[in-house]
């Protein structure tokens, strides 16, 4: 995912109990399966009014030119997330919670989605939408800054 410009299906679906990392959950699977047989490379879980949670496999953020928004809605808060929700505010991106629906996305500068394997631009949700450099590069540098735990 790193540096890939990701393609997302937007389908109607929120995990149970996703504050909670966990393992078969059928619907989160099958979106995803079904996003990739589509030709997308994530599905994008929403609610029954469209709002935006997470993706299948990652967190979403969104940009709108001052600040990261994370969808408030029922998520898996990933690791990737935290570091970069812990360090954006020193680097002078602060971010914030606030519902974001699929009529909202037009809004925002840029969008990108994160996991375990780093953080990656959404160029399409529904339609293309802008690939923000200066932001990727942004959240890129600060998510590397942080030091390495010790094995």
């Amino acid at each position: 995912m790193p540096g890939t410009a990701l393609r997302l299906q937007s389908v109607p679906y929120q995990r149970s109990v996703a504050h909670i990392k966990h393992i078969g959950d059928f619907g989160q699977s099958y979106y995803g399966r079904l996003a990739q047989r589509n030709g997308f490379d994530e599905a994008l879980l929403t609610g029954p009014d469209g709002t935006i949670s997470e993706g299948a496999i990652s967190n979403i953020g969104f940009f709108d030119g001052a600040t990261i928004v994370w969808p408030a809605a029922p998520v898996l808060h990933g690791i990737t997330m935290q570091l970069l929700q812990a360090k954006l505010p020193s680097r002078g991106l602060p971010s914030r919670s606030s519902p974001v629906r699929l009529a909202d996305v037009n809004s925002f500068t840029g969008v990108f989605a994160t996991n375990p394997r780093g953080i990656g631009p959404v160029r399409h949700i529904g339609h293309a939408l802008p690939v923000d450099i200066r932001l990727m590069t942004q959240l890129t540098e600060t998510h590397e800054s942080g030091p390495w735990d010790q094995i």
